[in-house]
C-alpha cells in the first residue's frame, strides 16, 4: 500500500506538469494570404487526365486530356443527329467541372443565341454528353497529396448547315 501512495505522489506532480504544458493550449492559425497561397493552383499540381496522357510529357498532357474530352463531345453531339434550321459557324464555351472522383458536370454553357435558335436542343445535348465523359483521374494538389475539383472552359466551334 505504502508503494502505491509513493508512486501516486511521484507520478501527480509528473502528471501536472505534463498537463500544463504551452504545447497543448498552443493554436495553430494560419492568416487568410498563406492559405490562399497554399491552396492556389501551382504548376507543381496534377491537373485531371487520362491513363492514355500519363506517359506524355507533362506540357502536352493538358493538350491530350482536352482532346480526349472534345472527341467524344463532337461524337455524342453528331449521334444526336441535330439538323440546323439556318446555316452556323459559331463558338460555345463550355465550363466543365472534374470532381474529386474523376466525375464531369457542365457548370456553364455559354451559347449564342443564334446557336439556340438553330440548335434548340443543344444545351440538353452538351450536357448529356459531358455526363457521359469517360472517368477521369483527378486532379491532385500535391502540396498536401489530396485530390481537387476543378473547372476549366472548353471552347466549342459548331458549324452546320441545313439540309435541303
Amino acid at each position: 500500500m505504502e508503494t502505491k501512495k509513493i508512486i501516486t505522489y511521484l507520478l501527480a506532480p509528473f502528471l501536472v506538469i505534463q498537463m500544463s504544458s504551452c504545447e497543448l493550449f498552443e493554436s495553430t492559425t494560419l492568416s487568410s494570404k498563406e492559405i490562399k497561397k497554399a491552396s492556389s493552383w501551382s504548376k507543381k499540381d496534377q491537373a485531371p487526365s487520362y491513363p492514355e496522357c500519363e506517359s506524355i510529357e507533362k506540357d502536352e498532357q493538358q493538350d491530350c486530356f482536352h482532346n480526349i474530352i472534345s472527341e467524344h463531345l463532337m461524337m455524342s453531339i453528331s449521334d444526336a443527329n441535330m439538323v440546323a434550321i439556318t446555316p452556323l459557324d459559331e463558338n460555345v464555351v463550355l465550363t466543365l467541372k472534374v470532381d474529386k472522383t474523376g466525375a464531369f458536370s457542365l457548370v456553364e454553357a455559354e451559347i449564342p443565341n443564334s446557336v439556340l435558335e438553330a440548335l434548340p436542343y443543344l444545351e440538353s445535348t452538351l450536357n448529356e454528353a459531358v455526363v457521359n465523359l469517360p472517368q477521369a483521374l483527378p486532379a491532385t494538389k500535391t502540396n498536401v497529396g489530396v485530390y481537387v475539383d476543378t473547372q476549366f472552359t472548353l471552347p466549342i466551334q459548331i458549324r452546320a448547315q441545313p439540309t435541303e
